[in-house]
Parts: structure tokens; sequence; C-alpha cells
């Protein structure tokens, strides 16, 4: 921020002497030093929190003047020096614990400079979160974690590193391209802020998931250790995907109709998503009873955006996730 005065003649300054104690050569010169510029703050705290203020050792009779000099959202009362959270100001402690910036003082007769700290103190995120976003990291524990009662139970997260490549195999029809490419747009648009994303390939030497559209007497050739699972249920897909401490590397997915949210709930899977208990009023993509009605719920968009965020790693256990979802949601801001 530029300092919101103009000078109307040249200073000049001059000292022999060296910093001294944290004391600039110009406040050395100067007629009043500052008192200590070092403060404290808890991280996440909201817009106009107070940081504390400027204040000068000896300054006399003279109208002050308080300016900043920083990129920081760091807001100063150039009458009183008070400071105060901006709106865009990010503390967060386990990105930067200490930030600097620096202050400016003006009598009407010459500037003083001096660099200031603000320490930021860390919190248990998860305890200061809203009901509504324990809940949201609730049900990204049960999805993640594979909680349902329908699905194998984990106890660390999974997801790829590297984006999927999927190879469409079986009879594959223009109508079940399109229903893929419609689905693969709807999970894209999700990802859009990470470099992870689903792209078809047009030879399986190419890919790393295999999908597969049949019926099921199809898969036995093919793919017996999943055909020993499918046989004698009423399955109408399946998803088998393998990985190597919780990084998933390739997908085998079999589909036995056209209809879009089979495939959607099937790649779910691929993608290291377990059941979901959103079932009776919701209709969430995950149900373990697939139905056309069922859709991507608002929470179950940002679960697979954060899952598949840049900065979130696979292999989390249920306290990191409780650590890592909640130090987002309250960087990301106070609503879901």
């Amino acid at each position: 921020m530029k300092r919101l005065f103009t000078l109307n003649c040249l200073l000049l300054l001059f000292s022999c002497s060296t910093d001294n104690n944290g004391v600039s050569e110009d406040e050395a010169n100067a007629a009043y030093t500052f008192a200590p510029l070092v403060y404290t703050i808890t991280e996440h705290s909201a817009a106009g929190t107070a940081i504390g203020t400027v204040s000068v050792i000896d300054p006399g009779m003279a109208d002050l003047t308080y300016t900043i000099d920083t990129d920081l959202d760091i807001l100063i009362d150039e009458t009183t020096g008070e400071l105060t959270v901006g709106e865009n100001l990010i503390l967060d402690f386990e990105t930067e614990n200490s930030l600097q910036f620096s202050v400016s003082v003006f009598d009407g007769a010459q500037i003083v400079d001096g660099s200031a700290t603000l320490n930021i103190t860390d919190v248990l995120e998860y305890e200061i979160l809203s009901e509504e976003q324990r809940a949201f990291i609730d049900y990204y524990k049960y999805l993640t974690l594979w909680q349902s009662p329908t699905s194998a139970l984990q106890n660390r997260t999974s997801r790829w590193e590297e984006p999927i490549k999927l190879y469409l195999d079986g009879n594959i029809s223009g109508q079940f391209r399109t229903g893929v490419a419609t689905v693969l747009e709807e999970y894209n648009a999700i990802f859009a802020e990470s470099d992870f994303n689903i792209t078809l390939v047009e030879t399986l030497e190419e890919s790393n998931t295999h999908l597969y559209f049949g019926n099921t007497e199809d898969i036995e050739p093919l793919w017996p250790d999943m055909f020993a699972l499918i046989d004698g249920n009423s399955f109408s897909g399946y998803a088998l995907t393998s990985k190597n401490n919780s990084v998933l590397r390739n997908s085998r997915i079999w589909v036995s109709t056209t209809i879009s949210i089979l495939f959607k709930h099937e790649l779910g899977h691929a993608l290291g998503f377990g059941h979901s208990d959103r079932c009776e009023t919701e209709n969430s993509f995950m149900c373990s009873n697939v139905d056309p009605s069922h859709i991507f719920l608002d929470e179950e968009r940002r679960i697979l955006a954060y899952a598949y965020a840049n900065d979130i790693p696979a292999g989390l256990s249920e306290a990191e996730i409780e650590m890592i979802i909640a130090n987002r949601l309250l960087l990301d801001g106070p609503s879901l």
C-alpha cells in the first residue's frame, strides 16, 4: 500500500551509526522510535480482528500519521496506528506461521520506517468448525473411507496421482460413447482447479482404465476374477481398482446398461469412493441401488474437488482428514 501523503520538501537524514537492537538508522536519528513491532494473532481470525497498535516512544506533541507498506491485506488506522485484519488476509499457521510487513510514521517533518512481525498461532481447526462443516467432514470420511455397510471399510483414503486415461471396449454404440463423454465432462468440471482429469484414449495400450460394456457372461473370459464376484448376483456394473500405498494405479470397470448414472457410479468407485447413505431423499450418485434419478449432490462435488486437489495426498487417516479438510474449509469460507 502506498503512503497516503506527499512530502513538500526533500528531507536528508544523515547517520554514522549502525542498526542497534532492531532500530533502523532512520529511527536512531529521529526524535522518537517505535515501540516493539511484534504482534501475535490466532490463525483463521476473521476480517476486522484487531492485531495491535503501532506506537512510538516519546512522540512529543506532534500529530502523527501512520501508514503501512505491504502486499498483505493488513489495515492501519492512519490516525491511531491500530492494525486490523483485512478481508483477504490469509492466516494459515500450516502454510506460514509468521508474516513480515513495514510501517511508517510521519510527524509533519520526517518519516520513520520500521519492520514489523505478525506471529500466527496454531489452532485445532476441527474444534472451531460449525455444525454444518463438521457434518461435511463426517460425510467426507463416510465416502472416502468406505464406511457404508455395503462397502469394504478402509482406514486410509485412496486417490489417483496421475490422470485417468479411459479406454472403451465391448458393445460401444454412439449413444453409449456420448453418455460416457457427458459423465466425464461433469467430473472434469469438478476437477477444474486440479491437475487431475479423465480423458478417453483410443487404444488399450495407452490406457490405465478399461471400461467394458456388455453382458455378465462377457466378463468371464475377459476378467475371471471380477466374474467370480458378480456371478450369481444382481449387479449391473462393477469396478476393480488396484493401488499401491493408497495410490490408485489402474482400474477395470464393467457396465451392462447405457444408463449414464451406472457409469458415473462405478467411476466413483474407481476414483476411491464408497457407497453413500444419502439415498432416501437426496438421491446420491453413490447410492448402492443405482437409479436414473441419482445425481451429484453439492456436498459430493466439493468432496470430489477436495479429494483431488493438488495439495491433498493419498493415504489420509480419519484424524488427518479432520485436520486437513477442516483447515481447507476455514480457508475457503465460513459456509459450505
